[in-house]
């Protein structure tokens, strides 16, 4: 099996970002602040602003819960594959829809792009 080299690797993370990642958003990270009664207050900035992504709608599970069936929807979030991202994040885009980061499939045989699972907040 043929490796890539580093230009076909650039070429081909260019292109991705190029052509598949139509949007920007912003990934955001929390801050605890001790609230001076026994408690903390979390609040939430932007870690990395102006990213390009990709969001696609996958189809969910229904879940029993309280004895109904609830639909569960998640996204699959495309990111350049430098975004800094981790579960610890969430991601808003531009219209200000925030979601959690579930998951981040970091094991991968060619790294050209990060895809996280995220589910809307």
């Amino acid at each position: 099996m043929p490796i890539l080299t580093d230009a076909e690797h650039e070429w081909m993370r260019a292109t991705i970002l190029d052509t598949t990642l139509p949007d920007t958003g912003d990934i955001l990270e929390v801050t605890y602040t001790v609230d001076g009664q026994g408690g903390v207050t979390s609040s939430w900035g932007t870690a990395t602003e102006d990213v390009a992504y990709r969001l696609d709608l996958k189809t969910g599970n229904e879940q029993v819960t309280g004895g109904a069936l609830k639909p569960f929807s998640y996204w699959q979030l495309t990111l350049p594959y430098d975004a800094t991202v981790t579960t610890d994040n969430r991601f808003q885009d531009k219209d200000g829809n925030l979601y959690n980061i579930s998951s981040i499939d970091a094991d991968i045989s060619y790294h050209m792009c990060t895809i996280c699972t995220v589910e809307a907040v």
